[in-house]
């Protein structure tokens, strides 16, 4: 099965600190058009924004 490809649509859904295990949600669209939400805890949200930042940490 080929995988979903999503573009990112510049929307990102902060969790609520009042909230215990909020998750960010990352907004995203599909090349059909239907909305795609992944959905990162603290942990993966974290790891996510290290690779961006610095893809190659080693270097």
């Amino acid at each position: 099965m080929d995988p979903l490809t999503v573009r990112w649509d510049r929307t990102v859904i902060h969790p609520d600190p009042s909230i215990p295990g909020d998750e960010t949600i990352v907004c995203c669209l599909a090349a059909d058009g239907r909305p795609v939400a992944l959905f990162l805890d603290d942990e993966l949200r974290e790891a996510l924004g290290m690779q961006l930042v610095d893809p190659n940490p080693d270097n």
